[in-house]
């Protein structure tokens, strides 16, 4: 049985997109609204153009004051179920201890590991061989909610960001179809975080390493650094930088390459990678 006769989404990008879609194609069997919000501009955001093209009813609320008062407001028609994903909004008290509002939220690691922004990149900075996607309940605090439901994966000895939050998006939706029926119902069987007092709550305004690596580390060091900040096209982080001949430089790219295939030409470093490898770093001067 059905409590929640309407469903928000709130979020951009791919996990969003797919989510929305999954809600769409189930809401004629238990009745309920759709409504989807957008709190950030994204460009190319897929959640976005399937709620126009699928005729959902659509806002773009930038405001934090105005989507707290526009929940508000929705849940005053009734039971209202939040559904957050890749959602920079932190919602508010009175939004969270709200009687007709549950709210459901994606973090992408295994939680109560690494909570906060930019979680893919620490669990490769950190060298983590395991990190995952949480879905849980949202409570007044940064994600310390009850667990609803989680899904691991393996981080590589050359994973990148991106081929990681890659992973994570299948998992995340995979997970949400696995678990929502019982989400609509209230039904699930929670777990509780295992929550230290101490733990870090990384923040978006951080990067690992502060984006500089020193140049006579060890090559597994930097290639780690590296490839924690590596979202490929989507700039979330700038270029890594460090200090090469009294130089401040920025690393364009990199790659691991045999000695057979070194080649000299400028702006470029080898560092020694072990077996006959090296650590090929592209450079501007700064």
């Amino acid at each position: 049985m059905t409590k929640y006769n309407q469903v928000m989404v709130i979020g951009y990008g791919l996990v969003t997109r797919n989510v929305l879609s999954f809600i769409d194609s189930v809401s004629d069997r238990h009745g309920y609204s759709i409504t989807y919000v957008e709190h950030e501009k994204y460009p190319f955001n897929g959640a976005k153009k399937y709620a126009e093209s699928n005729k959902l009813e659509s806002f773009l609320i930038d405001d934090k004051y105005e989507l707290t008062s526009f929940i508000l407001k929705r849940a005053e028609l009734g039971h209202l179920l939040i559904i957050s994903a890749s959602n920079n909004f932190l919602f508010p008290k009175k939004v969270v201890e709200n009687k007709n509002i549950r709210i459901v939220n994606f973090h992408n690691a295994l939680l109560p590991n690494l909570p906060g922004r930019n979680a893919p990149s620490w669990a490769i900075y950190n060298g983590y061989e395991k990190t995952g996607i949480t879905w849980h309940y949202v409570d007044a605090e940064i994600d310390t909610g009850d667990i609803i439901i989680q899904k691991e994966c393996s981080i590589y000895s050359d994973t990148k960001a991106y081929e990681l939050v890659t992973v994570q998006m299948k998992l995340a939706g995979d997970a949400f179809m696995e678990c929502f029926e019982k989400i609509l119902a209230d039904s699930v069987v929670t777990k509780k975080q295992d929550l230290d007092p101490n733990r870090k709550v990384y923040k978006s305004s951080e990067i690992p390493g502060d984006g500089m690596f020193d140049i006579n580390d060890s090559a597994e060091n930097i290639y780690r650094l590296l490839r924690a900040m590596d979202y490929g096209k989507n700039d979330l982080f700038p270029h890594p930088t460090t200090i090469y001949n009294g130089h401040m430089i920025t690393v364009k790219r990199y790659k691991k390459v045999s000695s057979e295939e070194k080649m000299d030409s400028a702006n470029k470093l080898y560092i020694p990678f072990g077996d006959g490898m090296f650590l090929m770093l592209r450079y501007d001067m700064r």
